[in-house]
């Protein structure tokens, strides 16, 4: 797996290095993007806020302070491009979280996760991830299925049932379901987890859903 990207640095953001901004954009879309999408619920508005975030940060690059950091400075922008998406547009604000009175509803926004947070974004990103391995994970379990029932192995679902579902062992299997020793079982296995992983790779082809997959000595 690549080594992590560096961050880019003030000055070269500030130079209007090419490659620094396309860098910062890189790492931190996703993050601003699902940040963004949390409060605002559309797709497509929330693409255009973050890109709208963006903007505001080459717009903002060349006053940042450097007390604060990029994060601070990013989610900063973010959030007031939230804030202000819902001034424009008189939406309706959902209150905070233990608070009764409609009409302070906007103290919601104000409770906003502000440019203060020092890892801001990240649990909207993993909230995100995690839903989107369930629909991957539960697409990939179908297909093989599928492919194992249309082939008429029926007694190989049967075994990896026992072996994933139930936790059954490689010796109770061989004896429950008349196979003649464990070596057959854990050729079953094997590559039944082989085939799942292959799945699961070409479904993350950018190497970011499953991390454990793209890791040095994973198969």
């Amino acid at each position: 797996m690549d080594n992590p990207q560096a961050t880019p640095t003030i000055d070269a953001l500030q130079a209007m290095n090419e490659q620094a901004w396309t860098d910062l954009q890189d790492l931190y879309f996703r993050r601003i993007y699902f940040y963004v999408r949390r409060y605002v619920g559309s797709h497509q508005t929330s693409e255009d806020l973050t890109q709208d975030v963006f903007l505001g940060a080459v717009r903002g690059i060349e006053r940042f302070d450097r007390e604060y950091t990029l994060d601070q400075f990013l989610f900063g922008i973010a959030r007031n491009r939230v804030i202000d998406h819902f001034r424009k547009h008189k939406l309706p604000l959902i209150p905070a979280k233990g608070d009764r009175d409609a009409e302070r509803s906007a103290i919601w926004l104000e409770n906003m996760a502000n440019e203060d947070s020092p890892e801001p974004g990240h649990r909207a990103v993993t909230s995100e991830d995690s839903k989107r391995q369930r629909e991957v994970l539960g697409r990939i379990l179908r297909e093989f299925v599928g492919t194992l029932w249309e082939a008429g192995e029926f007694k190989k679902l049967m075994v990896l049932e026992y072996l994933f579902v139930l936790g059954g062992r490689n010796k109770d299997a061989a004896a429950r379901f008349g196979i003649a020793d464990e070596k057959s079982i854990a050729g079953i296995k094997f590559r039944a987890i082989d085939k799942l992983r292959g799945m699961a790779r070409q479904s993350d082809p950018n190497h970011s859903l499953f991390l454990g997959l793209w890791k040095p000595g994973a198969r």
